[in-house]
């Protein structure tokens, strides 16, 4: 068995569950916050675990569980790597680069009798919601102006996310979440096993921004001509007209989301 790593800050507490190791959690029953994904030749789960701390919050964890659902890569072309160690290694880069995601709590990865296992435990989000929960009600949460303020945080923060070259490559509103959006919003992604690093910015816009364009609900032309503007770092203003280039790129991801 390989541990990657135990957040010292809940090292204390996990050891006081007797979760601090790899077997332990392993063997503990969770209730499945999705039923076990069944492909790549193994499974996959996840559930939710609430962790009490005496004279503090209750820790609130998702943990996730895997069994032979590995990625076949260039280093790995038979067996493949566990697709939570791409999810760890994205949240462990995101937490280095202060963007907001999953914080790491647990990783580690096992092999016995030629079964690879590996164990994923992070931080749930509270107090955020999922993009699509909130677009669903936010006309009537949010005036015209918090509604363009939260548009323009949403588009500065996935353009950030992509200038430091990830592409999400399932950027669905439901792998979105929102905190505070009426006045500073906290934008966080989740679900990023699937990411990767890729060196052209066109394709992590275009496949990312499409995806979500195609997905996202409840909101009007102008307001996406205003998250494209403040995407691509221009000013939301009629006296400052989109490049033909910038202009291409949005038919580009237009045309894709309406597939």
């Amino acid at each position: 068995m390989k541990k990657i790593l135990i957040a010292p800050h809940h090292q204390v507490l996990l050891a006081s569950y007797q979760l601090d190791n790899f077997e332990a959690l392993w063997e503990h029953e969770i209730d499945w916050f999705e039923e076990p994904n069944q492909r790549r030749g193994g499974w996959s789960g996840v559930g939710r675990l609430e962790l009490k701390q005496e004279g503090l919050a209750s820790l609130n964890v998702f943990v996730k569980k895997q069994q032979n659902h590995g990625r076949r890569t260039l280093l790995h072309p038979v067996k493949g790597e566990p697709t939570f160690r791409r999810e760890f290694e994205r949240l462990q880069f995101l937490a280095s680069h202060q963007f907001a995601a999953p914080k790491v709590v647990f990783y580690a990865e096992s092999e016995v009798g030629g079964c690879q296992r590996a164990i994923l435990v992070t931080e749930a989000l509270d107090d955020y919601q999922p993009l699509d929960t909130f677009m669903s009600t936010w006309r009537d949460k949010l005036s015209r102006q918090q509604q363009s303020t939260f548009i323009q945080q949403l588009a500065i923060e996935l353009s950030r996310f992509h200038k430091l070259g990830l592409v999400h490559r399932a950027l669905y509103p439901k792998h979105i979440f929102v905190k505070d959006a009426h006045q500073n919003a906290s934008i966080a992604l989740i679900d990023l096993e699937k990411a990767r690093f890729s060196p052209c910015l066109f394709y992590r816009a275009f496949f990312d921004l499409a995806a979500l364009n195609r997905h996202v609900e409840g909101v009007r032309k102008t307001q996406k001509l205003a998250f494209f503007m403040h995407y691509f770092g221009m000013t939301n203003s009629p006296l400052k007209r989109m490049s033909v280039f910038y202009q291409w790129v949005c038919r580009c991801i237009v045309k894709r989301s309406q597939r």
